[in-house]
């Protein structure tokens, strides 16, 4: 929770004035005492407010000062020294009076009017019942490292007596073993059977404040937090100064030592003992201060610049997805990060997430599917790796449109994180492709032998040199395909440029990398490399000294010659997004649906009411000016530039504004001289 260093190592000077009682449980100083858990390990914070809003907190009835506002003030701070990032805030008198939920709060408009709308009027204090109330729908553990305050100035009045102290605390079944509460009695003392159960909980304590005394949350909360270490030199510690540290140890845990044993400056520095994967987890404990403190417990998330981390393949991948869209992302472990058991965390309802990642591998295949995003709703989840890792998955927002999706009975259980697993009593299948796929290779080995026999010639590389494209266009003389299978253009000044590939089914080399002279070259990826399934006639890639064809399989770690005959293969113009259809483009439309068609692919386009700029939309320069509109179910050509054609098949003239499309329709555009 602790992010915000200058503010943050500014407030923990502050003391707060007149502490006069502090309960816990037993401390331990033992090395079981600072021990990483085993299990997942949270990457988020979350902090909760559990806030009394009686009268008595404004000075009425029996209240004793007027301290509400000074609260709410000591909430934001807290908030905007510790940034966590999800707070809950709940509001009680005579039980749960409100519950509100916000993400990354700090400073917000939102979050800064519901500080400002609450009011201290209420007429009990029924403490025990809220508290309980409050804990118990917290869940997360694993996700979220969560601490709890209880901030009020009464005693428990509810006349009930259902709920005790005990129980309440046990409401927190959703805990995780880094969670901490600390309940703050502003003026007032902690009654003898709260003291008795914050002592056998495990996880809390409590603090008493003199009358009318301002609390410093920061300063109490200093038991638990996360920290993102990317500096070793002098990390910023939720500890004052001179105070003794340790390091825990756990399967998990990072090769980190401390090179300080105590906190210098509000800092301390580390030492790194071998190679640290990014986010590799560590537990930072302080000895005990007296009077019964629990232990303050930090995790550490190493974050080094130049640490080895998760790399997302293909990051320029479509996120915004209609409903039963989806989107399959591709991400490459570092050396050494176990990834069997990879899971998806906090996906929210209609977002549906299946994780791929086969034991032994360094990739896993993350598919989302969009099954009941609003429109407009951006989401984004938490990959969870083994050992506690976090990555946060690139934002996902909803879109307008799409189907609903047909759901698996695997995906019914729980759409918010399905994990793939085969189905139970089919297990079989699973290797089912895999039988497939050897039977093929087997009898390809047998037809390449047959054809070795036989002597069949190798046809020989012409050295054609590589020529430059249209216009802005970079010419290219190889493809690079590395040990990471990861798929680069290199041009003829040596620039190193990657692609993001998709991991299943064909793609457009010209497409993805927006080269218009590249396209209709389409590989996929396979087993052992990368599979080409087309090549143009035009288009010449080479391995070596021998041509590459359709069906060959690239190795990881080989470098391809690229040499285009035809350079002039795209208008001047940069067709964008439509690069890899080639040349020539045609364009027919099916209800309100557009199709934009070329010799390699095609593009669909569902036009909204109103005029759409068919460029603009596609993200296609060349076609920009050409306007469409729909009235009555019917598509109308509403505006087209002049320099861009579009007409029947068979006729030399374009059609004029305010026609009704109809049947294949030609695109001549300006600069082609493919025709």
């Amino acid at each position: 929770m602790i992010r915000r260093v200058a503010l943050f190592t500014a407030l923990l000077g502050l003391v707060p004035s007149g502490l006069s009682q502090t309960t816990s449980g037993p401390a331990r100083s033992d090395a079981a005492a600072c021990a990483l858990p085993a299990g997942p390990l949270p990457t988020r914070t979350r902090a909760v407010f559990v806030l009394d809003t009686s009268g008595s907190m404004q000075g009425l009835g029996d209240g004793k000062a007027v301290i509400f506002g000074r609260v709410t003030a000591a909430i934001n701070t807290y908030v905007r020294a510790t940034r966590p990032d999800r707070v809950e805030l709940l509001t009680f008198d005579a039980g749960v009076r409100s519950r509100q939920s916000f993400e990354a709060p700090a400073g917000t408009a939102r979050w800064n009017a519901a500080l400002a709308a609450l009011k201290a009027d209420g007429s009990n204090t029924h403490l025990y019942r809220s508290v309980q109330a409050a804990l118990s729908p917290l869940t997360g553990a694993g996700t979220y490292l969560t601490t709890v305050f209880v901030l009020t100035d009464g005693i428990d009045n509810d006349p009930q007596q259902s709920v005790t102290p005990d129980r309440a605390l046990a409401a927190f079944a959703g805990r995780g073993p880094l969670d901490r509460l600390h309940y703050v009695a502003l003026g007032t003392g902690i009654p003898a059977a709260a003291r008795r159960a914050l002592e056998a909980s495990g996880y809390a304590d409590g603090v008493t404040l003199p009358v009318g005394t301002s609390p410093d949350l920061v300063r109490t909360g200093t038991g638990g937090g996360l920290l993102t270490v990317t500096d070793t030199a002098g990390l910023p510690v939720p500890f004052l100064s001179g105070t003794a540290l340790q390091l825990g140890t756990g399967p998990a845990s990072a090769p980190v030592r401390l090179a300080t044993p105590t906190v210098q400056g509000g800092r301390v520095r580390l030492t790194l003992a071998g190679n640290v994967p990014y986010g590799a987890p560590a537990l930072l404990c302080a000895a005990p201060v007296g009077n019964g403190v629990r232990p303050g417990q930090v995790l550490l998330r190493v974050a080094l610049p130049g640490t080895a981390r998760l790399r997302l393949l293909n990051p320029a991948a479509d996120r915004a997805l209609a409903t039963g869209e989806d989107v399959v992302l591709r991400y490459a472990a570092p050396i050494g990060q176990r990834v069997e058991g990879t899971r998806i965390v906090n996906a929210p309802a209609g977002l549906r997430a299946e994780v791929w990642a086969p034991p032994g591998s360094r990739l896993i295949t993350l598919r989302l599917t969009n099954t009941g995003l609003g429109v407009g709703t951006r989401v984004s989840p938490t990959l969870l790796l083994p050992g506690g890792l976090g990555v946060t998955v690139p934002t996902v927002t909803g879109a307008p449109g799409g189907r609903t999706p047909l759901v698996s009975p695997a995906a019914t259980g729980d759409s918010r994180s399905a994990v793939a697993a085969p189905a139970a009593g089919a297990g079989w299948t699973r290797w089912l492709p895999w039988a497939l796929l050897c039977l093929l290779l087997g009898a390809a080995a047998v037809v390449g032998l047959r054809r070795r026999s036989r002597g069949a010639p190798v046809r020989p590389v012409r050295p054609t040199p590589p020529v430059a494209a249209a216009p802005g266009v970079p010419a290219v003389e190889g493809i690079e395909y590395s040990e990471d299978r990861l798929l680069s253009l290199v041009g003829v000044n040596g620039e190193v440029t990657g692609v993001s590939t998709p991991l299943d089914g064909p793609f457009d080399v010209g497409h993805l990398a927006r080269v218009p002279h590249l396209s209709g070259l389409r590989f996929e990826q396979h087993l052992h490399g990368l599979r080409c399934t087309q090549i143009p006639p035009d288009i010449e890639v080479s391995q070596g000294a021998r041509l590459l064809r359709a069906g060959d399989i690239v190795r990881p770690a080989t470098l391809l010659g690229v040499a285009v005959a035809r350079p002039a293969r795209a208008p001047s113009l940069p067709l964008g997004s439509l690069a890899g259809l080639g040349l020539p483009l045609t364009l027919s439309t099916h209800g309100q649906t557009v199709h934009v068609v070329g010799p390699y692919g095609e593009h669909a386009l569902t036009l909204r009411p109103g005029l759409t700029d068919v460029g603009d939309s596609l993200d296609a320069p060349a076609l920009r000016g050409l306007r469409l509109a729909v009235t009555g179910g019917v598509v109308l050509l509403a505006e087209r530039p002049d320099s861009l054609g579009l007409r029947r098949p068979g006729e030399g003239e374009s059609i004029r504004p305010g026609t009704a499309l109809s049947g294949m329709l030609t695109l001549d555009l300006p600069g082609d001289v493919t025709r």
